[in-house]
């Protein structure tokens, strides 16, 4: 086959398969309260426990705090705390009208989705999560029509913090950006001292008109997977655990998944 068909061929799959900013609203993780989510217009969610408690939490691990609350904010971040021990994920961290902001957010550990983050983490670092360690729970949350105001038609995106309590590792899903100006990256509260946020982990900086367009660990543009955890850990030999649980031909079945 020639190159130029070749070409022509990556191409067309290619416009099938991203629109021009590589995301839009169906691609993001389920949302809104049909699906178990809260959901706020103008002010933030209620700060709200997590299933299960997380370790090793980028930030917070180190000293030697527990995740136990998140709180999803009306201005564009993530709030994952302790007490007043807190980590902000900064998204889209903003001041403006909010009078048309919506803000859904959830804990969940549904099966399909679980399945979902797993895959999206594994093709980001491979062998992560395995059959014998999965996700345990994701924190979901959705900011639609983000400053919406006049003129600005807003702008949508996502987080999905995945996590089995040890290893922990987020996916941020931008489709839109209608601000020219906003904060990114995490900053952190600890015993009274905050430390301002490091922009840098996104490759977009502070360009984020650019978030829809570019990507991180992922091959989709608008998707950043990030790894949480710290220290970060040696992943898990999913094969040796499999080999030590499970008679050959079962096990060469469950290599063959992960």
């Amino acid at each position: 086959m020639g190159s130029g068909l070749l070409t022509v061929i990556i191409l067309v799959i290619l416009s099938t398969c991203y629109t021009p900013n590589g995301l839009s609203l169906t691609d993001f993780y389920l949302y809104g309260t049909e699906h178990g989510d809260n959901m706020m217009t103008v002010d933030s969610l209620p700060a709200a426990p997590l299933l299960a408690p997380i370790d090793n939490l980028v930030i917070l691990g180190p000293a030697g705090i527990t995740a136990t609350i998140y709180q999803a904010r009306s201005n564009g971040y993530l709030q994952i705390q302790n007490n007043a021990d807190s980590i902000f994920l900064f998204l889209l961290f903003a001041s403006g009208n909010f009078g048309e902001t919506k803000v859904f957010g959830r804990t969940t550990n549904d099966p399909a989705l679980i399945k979902r983050a797993m895959g999206q983490i594994n093709e980001a670092f491979p062998n992560t999560f395995c059959s014998t360690s999965p996700p345990t729970q994701l924190i979901i949350a959705t900011w639609i029509d983000y400053l919406k105001y006049h003129s600005n038609p807003g702008s949508n995106f996502q987080t999905v913090i995945v996590t089995n309590g040890h290893l922990t590792f987020g996916i941020f899903l931008y489709v839109d950006v209608h601000i020219t100006a906003a904060d990114t990256g995490i900053a952190s509260l600890i015993n009274g001292n905050y430390v301002e946020s490091d922009p840098s982990i996104f490759p977009f900086n502070t360009t984020v008109t650019n978030a829809p367009s570019m990507m991180l660990n992922s091959n989709i543009p608008g998707t950043y997977i990030l790894s949480l955890t710290d220290p970060p850990p040696d992943p898990p030999n999913c094969l040796a655990m499999c080999k030590a649980k499970l008679p050959e031909k079962t096990c060469k079945a469950i290599r063959n998944m992960v």
